[in-house]
């Protein structure tokens, strides 16, 4: 693209509002053209600027001050109209269909003032001369002199306004490296309960679960937040976590917040270096790497992500202490792109991957020695250059810390292996799994809470049948003759719910109980979009078809409860406190957020517009 096309269409690209391609030829065109991202950031500034103006009205009595003055009754020679305007003021006035706000211009010629009300109204009532040509040219020229002069008066304020808050706002951008802090909401703390909290328009808000309080904004509205959010995990005896961290995409910095909208705090680490600009990094490699970091350690003390402050696409990882405020960068043995921190349940070791020389592999860093120690040294081969991890994670032992991954690409999975951390003479990875597979997705709670993987097999092509794998290399063959392509373990890895014959986004809806095998057909024509969900007993899942929102219980999955509230869903959520609670969205019908009380089949709206996307819990102490 041209500079002359990319300027076009910037103000559309800042709104979000361009085509997936046409969106990506523009970032593509400010990564290397220094004079559009200079006009981008100017119309980022001025849209800030702008946000702050405040409105401002003249008074009242300037139209009379204006219009009743000697100045203006010199200029115009409209001598004593003062005393009529004054009249006029105090006199009822009739109802108008035109602006009555607008000023009206009375013309009388002549320039002498009156000596008596009498003079007054007989100069009013005879018919009055022609004015000459030269002097309707002269007051003519006069109004269009006022008129220019009111019209710079009002750009000259509104420039000094512009500029003071440019000026502070300049300063505040010194304090934190060139990005300017978020202005607080200016809302008083929200109380004490547990809420659901969304993603809406580039902002996180707030609901209530017994709908009083109404639904609350928790960012400021100078701040776009990424898809990628997190809540701190729930401390011990509460059912949801009161912290919550986000990225902001206009500035580049990660954020933490409290539960009930107070102490947005900007953490001091800069994701990207000083000068780019960030809308140009996040549809890369690098950009993918930061945005899915975020990862709060088990006990909520820490927060890992990954950064790029030098801007040569090798994001680094760093750690965020919640107690101190303080971040250190984790210093690696070798220099490659990190992604996918995830943390070991006792919250010491934070397993990642990094990507150098062409090759992929796995390290392991213990945040009380400080040691780093190398799981995988490359996970791709030579004859499968192109794969990655595809998940990451830990098997739920912290006595014999253990790491647990899938290699291969979207849709072929080519091996699952694991490996304990720290143990004496365990140098080289268990193969569990290799093949070609659809899916496979893991559960620390699967096989006895020792961790299994759930695996879609591959036929021709295809999705095929479900198998799980336990961590002890033993495989377990759920189904024949399926073609699964969504699975979806319970909380407790008892039962897996999948999605059978999936055409257009429908299929139908199986759980299958991985102890004993038992394989039961919920529903049909249930929706992809979105997923079902499980109830946090996993006791029940809650499901969308094309008309109703049903409820199915896995002991008698063969009588689904509808509710009353019409479907299709575009979003479902379990309370975290409530086992009967269940937070829906819908956009079709009764659009809006509903809380809905799935033993009495009753429902609350929460609000009017609707929502996609994750609905995670928090608690407000």
């Amino acid at each position: 693209m041209s500079c002359e096309q990319v300027k076009e269409l910037l103000s559309a690209y800042l709104d979000d509002a361009l085509a997936t391609e046409e969106r990506q030829k523009v970032a593509s065109h400010l990564q290397s053209c220094s004079e559009c991202r200079s006009m981008l950031e100017d119309f980022r500034r001025f849209d800030a600027l702008l946000s702050q103006l405040p409105r401002i009205a003249p008074d009242q009595s300037l139209r009379h001050k204006i219009f009743s003055s000697a100045e203006y009754q010199q200029l115009t020679g409209t001598f004593g109209a003062s005393r009529r305007v004054d009249e006029q003021a105090t006199r009822p006035q009739r109802a108008r269909r035109d602006d009555p706000s607008r000023p009206r211009l009375v013309a009388i010629p002549g320039g002498r003032h009156p000596s008596s009300t009498h003079e007054t109204r007989q100069m009013v009532a005879q018919p009055l001369p022609p004015t000459p040509l030269r002097q309707q040219r002269r007051a003519l020229r006069v109004m269009r002199v006022l008129i220019a002069a009111t019209i710079l008066l009002t750009l000259g304020i509104g420039s000094f306004i512009a500029l003071n808050l440019w000026q502070k706002q300049d300063k505040s951008v010194q304090s934190v490296n060139g990005i300017t802090p978020p202005a607080g909401i200016g809302q008083a703390p929200l109380p004490a309960g547990i809420r659901f909290v969304f993603l809406r328009n580039g902002a996180l808000w707030s609901a209530p679960t017994d709908g009083g309080s109404g639904i609350a904004r928790l960012t400021p509205t100078n701040i776009t937040v990424a898809q990628n959010w997190a809540v701190r995990p729930a401390l011990s005896g509460r059912p949801a976590g009161n912290m919550l961290a986000y990225i902001d995409l206009q500035q580049g910095y990660v954020h933490t917040i409290r539960s009930d909208g107070q102490s947005d705090t900007v953490i001091q680490q800069p994701l990207l270096k000083r000068g780019i600009l960030p809308a140009t990094v996040w549809d890369t490699d690098t950009g993918a790497a930061i945005l899915n970091s975020l990862a709060w350690s088990q006990d909520g003390s820490m927060l890992a992500f990954v950064a790029d402050p030098q801007g040569n696409n090798q994001p680094g990882l760093y750690i965020y202490s919640q107690s101190s405020g303080q971040v250190s960068a984790v210093s690696l043995p070798i220099q490659g792109k990190v992604a996918n921190p995830i943390w070991s349940p006792d919250g010491v070791r934070l397993a990642f991957e990094i990507m150098y020389n062409g090759k992929v592999g796995i390290l392991d860093y213990n945040t009380q020695n400080h040691g780093v120690l190398t799981i995988a040294s490359a996970v791709n081969t030579p004859a499968n250059p192109s794969d990655s991890v595809l998940t990451l994670d830990w098997s739920p032992d912290v006595n014999i810390p253990a790491i647990t991954w899938s290699v291969g690409t979207i849709g072929h999975v080519h091996s699952i292996r694991w490996q304990r951390v720290g143990v004496e003479g365990a140098t080289q990875p268990l193969i569990l799994l290799q093949g070609d597979y659809v899916q496979a997705a893991y559960n620390r709670a699967g096989h006895n809470n020792t961790g299994s993987w759930s695996v879609i097999t591959s036929q021709e092509g295809q999705p095929g049948d479900l198998l799980t794998v336990n961590l002890a290399a033993g495989i377990t063959r759920l189904t024949s003759g399926k073609q699964i392509n969504a699975a979806q373990w319970s909380p407790d890895g008892k039962y897996i719910a999948y999605l059978d014959a999936v055409s257009s986004g429908v299929g139908t809806l199986h759980v299958v109980s991985t102890i004993t095998g038992l394989d039961t057909l919920v529903a049909t024509s249930v929706t992809s979009d979105p997923a079902p969900a499980w109830s946090p007993d996993s006791q029940r899942i809650a499901y969308s078809t094309d008309m109703h929102i049903l409820i199915s219980n896995v002991q008698d999955s063969k009588t689904s409860q509808p509710l009353k509230l019409a479907g299709p869903a575009s979003a479902l959520s379990w309370s975290a406190s409530d086992p009967n609670g269940l937070v829906l969205a819908t956009q079709d019908g009764q659009q809006g957020i509903y809380l809905a009380d799935t033993q009495h089949d009753t429902w609350l709206q929460l609000d009017k517009d609707s929502v996609r996307g994750p609905i995670l819990w928090t608690q407000i102490p």
